[in-house]
């Protein structure tokens, strides 16, 4: 492989992974990140609960 494939590829990969302009759209998504983080919590504190039982 050629010094220049080489520079090709990488320049390649590094543009794919550059934020669009259209798809962010720079509005805070705090509700979308509490839905997503909720399961969690939960499990989490259900986990904890079960926990403290057994002790």
């Amino acid at each position: 492989m050629t010094q220049a494939e080489i520079r090709a590829l990488e320049h390649a990969s590094r543009s794919t992974a550059v934020w669009s302009n259209e798809v962010y759209d720079s509005s805070p998504h705090f509700g979308e990140v509490v839905r997503a983080l909720l399961p969690a919590a939960l499990i989490l504190a259900t986990a904890t609960a079960l926990l403290v039982a057994l002790l």
